[in-house]
Formats: structure tokens, C-alpha cells, sequence
């Protein structure tokens, strides 16, 4: 019979850290670890060199999906004791039961704010963020960085040519892996609505003398000429944007010589042009911070040519990036920008087109009454458009535009109201009805949103049959957006991935987005 009072002696027990045991401590970490472990109580412990890299969680980074990224962080091998679902969620604040079914992905985690809150408790590196491309103001261009602030300068028609060159020749000398690595950020908040506010101040036209002669008519056609191609060529990755802003940058060199006419004014215009293509393109290609800066230099050159109605195209361009990034706010306070310094201006057409985007972010906010009326206003403009006054430009927002859009945001406010889904799918329908069989990367983006809509009505297998539809012209496109929103498909199926169709389907897009 054993002495009372007196144990075994060890059996060579060890501590997940790899210390051994003492024989009179019956539980099962060390004391040293022990110690740590009350701490934890509070927060995430300090991790380990090298913890991200670990391949535990490479698949949930490439999933880009936040409860799949909770479950493989708790379960990181490097962690010297097991992390519970209870202890995670006292971290996170919420509750376990919360906790396992984001887990397991029956309500997968699409809020940014819960995105970013979540990510900030644990620690997860801004370089690893897939959903937020935002963040602090930008220092304000410190000596010797290669960001151009194109807020702060003056908005006279002079400041901005040089604005132009300047990042325009900037821009050229990166490659696009440096412009990934230094566009962490853009500016939100009222850093970014703010300075937009010099677009309603009146403009201090350039010198009537220059250094430089005058632009002539036939200078002036060419370079429509060089922007029409370029437009064409807008799907041609990399190269095609090198292009825009090496025409961006000569046009820029040549308007900062040139003397105010009527002839500068246009190319002005062009110049606006150009600078929101070369924005449209950053966007598409994930490169935010480079987008915003062009966004911002299409509105100030569009303000030089004196055509608030572009300028006010380009102000819901950058609205459009805002709900991109989860910032529905500052995306509406562009919007109501641009309505109000064109109410005087603005065709019914654009101004349906200002009313969609308006739409849109009380879609994200969850704003059932306001963003129906704003679509009855929409609706109302747009009947009353005349083709044959509308600008050139604004060509491209026709019926199916509109129609898919709305369709779009349908969905979007869906989440927030479940009676919208079936009026999302019926907009859609319309708008791939009515599309122009050329119009491919619309078309796919059209069947994306019906797919999601179906997701939304519970029928996953429908769902997948739409996009298996469409990955074959997802390859060809070479479009950034394109494969985000396949991504956003797999986030939001994630609850449905017991059923094979919905695994195969996200194996593909998987192997699209890597491809």
C-alpha cells in the first residue's frame, strides 16, 4: 500500500514546449508554460518567428476565409498548448457556438468590420489582409518615397500637369511586384472626402503665355486617336497600363508648356481620359493605392477642361472602389460630390448613372427604403435620357448597365433583407438578356451575381452549374476583379461545402485564381 501523501514517481512525461514534466505536477503543461497560459486568459499569446509562413495555414489564406484562418490558427503546431474554441472566442468576443459555426463555415464572416476587428486580435501581418486594402492616412509624401501626394497641391490646371508627370514617370519605374509592395494603403476617411472638396472651388486657368507653342487641331485629333486605341486595348494586363501612362505622362509634359486655349482645355479632357483608364486598370489588377491616385488625377484634369460632368463620371469611379474595400461611407459622400457640382449640368443619363452609385452604398449599409428610392430616381433619369446628347463617354451605362447593377445590389442588400434576392435575380436576367454578346467580362460578372443570388436562395447546385459556366471565359479574361468575385463565391458557399458540387466548383476556382 502506498504511503498517503506520496505520488509515482514520473513516467517521463513532457510539456507540448518540450521541457519534461516534474513528477509532482500532475497537470500537463510545464510551469513555465502554465504561467503563460493564465496570461492567455486575456489575448493571444506572442507568437513565434516564422508562425505565418507555417503551412497549417497556407490553405486558409489562399481560401481567403476568416473562420477557416481561426480554426488553423488554433490548431498551429506552434502554439505550446492547445487553444479551445472557448478560449477563442472569450479573445474575439463572441461565443463559442458563434465561433464553431464560423468555423465550420455555416456563417461565413463577410463584414469587414468583424474582418478587421478579428484579424487585429490576432495579430494577423497587413500584408496578409486579402479584404482590406485600406487603412491609416498616408504620410504626406516623406523625402525620398516614390508616392506622389495628389491631394495636397494646388488644383490649378499647372499643378495638376505637373501632379500627372510626376507620377506618371514615378509609376513607370516601378514594377508591378514594388507597386504591390508599396500600395498597401489608400486614404478614407475625411483624409480622402475632404481635399476632393477643391473640385467645386472655381478653376485658375493656365497663363496665356508658355514656354511651349500652342496646341494645334491636329495635334488634338492624334491624341484622341492614341486614347480611342487605347481604349480597345484596355484588357491587355500589364503592358496595356504601361502604355496608358506613358501616353499619360508625354500629354502631361506637353500640357505643363502649353498656353490656356480652347484646344489645351480638350486635351485636358483626353488627359482626363487616359488618367481614369490608367485607374480603372490599377483597380483591376488589385493595385488600389495607384488606382485612388489616378481617380483622383482624372477628377483634377477633368476639372481643367472645365467638364464637371467627367469629373463627376470619375468621382463615382472612386465611390465604386470605396464599396470595394467596405468603406460605404465615404463611397456615398463622392457620390453626393459629384451630383451636386453637376446639378446644373449633369444629363439624365449621367445623372441615372450618380443615382445607381448612391444605390449602391445604401445597398452595403443595409438602407432598404433609401436605396429603392434612389433606384426610382435612377429608373426616372434614365427613361428620360436622350442618345443623341449624352456624351460619349457615358455610352457604355445602357439598359443592361443599369439592369445589372441594380440586379447587383439587389443582392448586396439581400443579406441584410432576404425578400431581395428574388428581385436581384430578375434584374440580373434582364440585364444578361439584354447584354451585347461582346460584352464578355460584363456578361461573366452577370452570371457571377446570379450565381451568388442562388447562394442566397438556397440552391447551391444551381449556383454551381452558373459558374462552372463561365470559367472558361474567367481564364481567358485575365481579369483581377473577375477572379475576387469568383473568391467572394467561394466565401459565401463555404456552408454549403459538404455537397459535392459546391467542392468541385471551389477546387476550380482555386485552381483559376492560382493559375
Amino acid at each position: 500500500m502506498e504511503p498517503v501523501g506520496l505520488r509515482q514517481a514520473s513516467t517521463g512525461r513532457t510539456c507540448p514546449c518540450g521541457a519534461r514534466i516534474a513528477s509532482d505536477n500532475s497537470d500537463r503543461l510545464c510551469t513555465a508554460c502554465r504561467r503563460g497560459a493564465r496570461t492567455e486568459v486575456f489575448g493571444p499569446p506572442p507568437l513565434p518567428e516564422g508562425f505565418w509562413d507555417h503551412p497549417v495555414l497556407a490553405e486558409a489564406f489562399a481560401d481567403q476565409n476568416m473562420g477557416v484562418l481561426i480554426g488553423a490558427y488554433r490548431h498551429h503546431p506552434q502554439h505550446p498548448h492547445r487553444i479551445t474554441q472557448d478560449r477563442m472566442a472569450g479573445w474575439l468576443g463572441i461565443s463559442q457556438a458563434q465561433l464553431s459555426r464560423y468555423e465550420n463555415g455555416e456563417n461565413p464572416i463577410d463584414r469587414i468590420d468583424k474582418l478587421r476587428a478579428f484579424a487585429e486580435v490576432l495579430g494577423v501581418p497587413p500584408e496578409r489582409l486579402w479584404f482590406d486594402r485600406t487603412g491609416p492616412p498616408r504620410p504626406r509624401d516623406p523625402e525620398g518615397s516614390g508616392t506622389q501626394d495628389v491631394f495636397t497641391p494646388s488644383w490649378d490646371a499647372l499643378s495638376t500637369a505637373r501632379s500627372v508627370e510626376e507620377v506618371t514617370r514615378s509609376d513607370l519605374t516601378l514594377s508591378r511586384r514594388a507597386a504591390l509592395t508599396a500600395g498597401a494603403a489608400v486614404t478614407v476617411g475625411p483624409a480622402l472626402v475632404e481635399p476632393m472638396q477643391h473640385w467645386l472651388t472655381p478653376l485658375q486657368p493656365l497663363a496665356k503665355w508658355a514656354a511651349g507653342g500652342a496646341i494645334g487641331s491636329d495635334e488634338l485629333a492624334a491624341m484622341r486617336m492614341v486614347v480611342d486605341g487605347l481604349r480597345g486595348w484596355s484588357g491587355g494586363g500589364g503592358i496595356a497600363r504601361k502604355a496608358v501612362l506613358g501616353q499619360l505622362n508625354e500629354l502631361a509634359e506637353r500640357l505643363r508648356r502649353a498656353p490656356d486655349s480652347p484646344n489645351t482645355q480638350q486635351a485636358f479632357q483626353v488627359g482626363a481620359e487616359l488618367a481614369k483608364m490608367a485607374a480603372s486598370m490599377s483597380f483591376d489588377a488589385g493595385l488600389h493605392d495607384s488606382a485612388q491616385r489616378y481617380y483622383v488625377l482624372a477628377v483634377r484634369m477633368a476639372k481643367a477642361s472645365r467638364n464637371e460632368p467627367f469629373g463627376a463620371l470619375c468621382l463615382a469611379s472612386m465611390a465604386r472602389q470605396m464599396f470595394d474595400l467596405g468603406r460605404p461611407e465615404d463611397g456615398l459622400e463622392l457620390v453626393q460630390l459629384g451630383q451636386y457640382g453637376t446639378r446644373r449640368t449633369a444629363t439624365p443619363g449621367l445623372r441615372a448613372l450618380l443615382h445607381t452609385r448612391e444605390a449602391w452604398a445604401y445597398a452595403l449599409m443595409g438602407r432598404v427604403h433609401e436605396f429603392h428610392r434612389a433606384v426610382g430616381h435612377a429608373q426616372e433619369c434614365f427613361a428620360a435620357r436622350d442618345r443623341a446628347v449624352e456624351p460619349r463617354w457615358n455610352a457604355s451605362f445602357d439598359e443592361a448597365e443599369m439592369e445589372g447593377v441594380i440586379g447587383a445590389r439587389l443582392r448586396d442588400l439581400a443579406r441584410h433583407d432576404p425578400t431581395q434576392a428574388m428581385l436581384a435575380e430578375r434584374h440580373i436576367r434582364r440585364a444578361l438578356a439584354l447584354r451585347d454578346p461582346s460584352k464578355v467580362r460584363s456578361r461573366v460578372f452577370d452570371v457571377i451575381g446570379l450565381a451568388r443570388t442562388r447562394l442566397a436562395t438556397g440552391e447551391p447546385e444551381a449556383a454551381c452549374e452558373l459558374i462552372q459556366s463561365v470559367l472558361p471565359m474567367v481564364v481567358r479574361l485575365r481579369s483581377g476583379r473577375v477572379r475576387r468575385k469568383l473568391q467572394d463565391f467561394v466565401t459565401e458557399s463555404a456552408h454549403y461545402r459538404q455537397i459535392n458540387a459546391v467542392r468541385e466548383v471551389q477546387d476550380a476556382i482555386r485552381a483559376v485564381r492560382t493559375a
